[in-house]
């Protein structure tokens, strides 16, 4: 009997730019096997394909530290359209956010590199973030920052 797989590799590369985030804070934490939430840049200066990662962190940051909100949606971690600076009581008591455990706040960890961003820019472009997930797969704290973290790229079953 062949099972039927719900999901194929579409990249696998290292996660560019750790060394340049405050991903540090979380690279005790991070295990393989962890999601990250891709976000499309396409404003971003220096590539236009830019795709960032962030990592939701299972304990409260410091508070120093600049952190998205995000909500999940039943399947995947979405951004919230808010100022990051806003207070998430702030939203709540004025009815756009409703304070839940599915609200968190992640930490941007780096980008899908540039020279492997392309493609998907294009996916993401045309509507289709939601068939793609990036999976933590490796991580070696003896190595260079940028080289710490290997990521994958899957492709879902589309249902």
């Amino acid at each position: 009997m062949l099972l039927k797989k719900n999901k194929a590799e579409f990249l696998n590369c290292n996660l560019a730019g750790f060394g340049h985030t405050e991903g540090y804070l979380v690279l005790d934490e991070m295990r393989p096997g962890d999601k990250l939430l891709m976000v499309r840049e396409d404003e971003n200066k220096h590539d236009n394909d830019a795709i960032a990662l962030f990592y939701v962190s299972k304990h409260k940051l410091p508070e120093d530290v600049q952190t998205h909100l995000i909500r999940f949606d039943g399947k995947r971690y979405v951004a919230l359209e808010v100022d990051v600076e806003s207070d998430i009581t702030a939203l709540s008591k004025k009815g756009k956010v409703q304070r839940n455990k599915e609200i968190r706040e992640a930490l941007h960890v780096g980008y899908i590199p540039a020279s492997n961003n392309n493609q998907l820019a294009s996916m993401f472009d045309m509507g289709y973030a939601a068939i793609y997930e990036c999976v933590v797969t490796n991580i070696d704290k003896e190595m260079h920052p940028n080289q710490q973290v290997q990521i994958r790229v899957n492709v879902l079953e589309n249902k």
